[in-house]
């Protein structure tokens, strides 16, 4: 069947009633208007949210990025140490604390004769909320009060010098100080 052969049938069919024509034509028209608005909202996601990567992932591999290149440049500096490469490895990500509002909700019932209690109940409920605010991109989100940077798991350094023990205790020393570790998470090798 040829392109011809198909826009024959397509004529004869429009050919036969008016009403469909307006049918099909606004049933195509819908569909092109859907797929436009896919469109349109997959830009303006891309466009409220930098973070494609999701915030949390993104804001952890910037934080090691930040993390490595600090410590490669302090690294640096020591005195017998040359080429050197970090990487960084952290036991948590980032943790926020949000904003909550609490409501407690005692209820107590005595059984008796009305003026002497003589036993009771107390049922007591507590109810927690996250408070929400408006964001800039017209969502509500929890308000965060604290913020707590990831935690280092551990450091390996990759440099020139590291087979002086006294270059080794050196960076052992100052990567220690710097993200209060303990030395036996950080590791030292020669380069290659």
């Amino acid at each position: 069947m040829g392109l011809e052969s198909a826009g024959n049938l397509l004529r004869q069919f429009f050919a036969k009633d008016f009403k469909l024509k307006i049918i099909v034509l606004l049933g195509i028209l819908g569909m092109a208007l859907i797929l436009l608005s896919q469109f349109a909202d997959n830009d303006s996601a891309g466009q409220s949210q930098p973070q494609a990567l999701g915030g949390a992932e993104f804001a952890n591999r910037e934080y090691i990025a930040q993390l490595e290149e600090r410590l490669q440049n302090l690294i640096s500096q020591i005195d017998g140490v040359g080429r050197n490469k970090v990487m960084v490895t952290l036991e948590t990500g980032t943790e926020y604390v949000y904003a909550q509002e609490h409501r407690r909700n005692t209820d107590t019932t005595h059984s008796g004769n009305g003026e002497i209690p003589v036993g009771g109940r107390t049922q007591e409920s507590v109810e927690q909320r996250f408070i929400l605010v408006d964001t800039e991109f017209g969502r509500r989100e929890a308000l965060v009060l604290t913020r707590i940077p990831p935690r280092v798991q551990g450091v390996v350094i990759v440099c020139e010098g590291a087979n002086n023990p006294l270059v080794e205790q050196k960076l052992i020393s100052v990567v220690t100080t710097a993200l209060g570790i303990s030395s036996n998470r950080v590791s030292v090798v020669p380069i290659s």
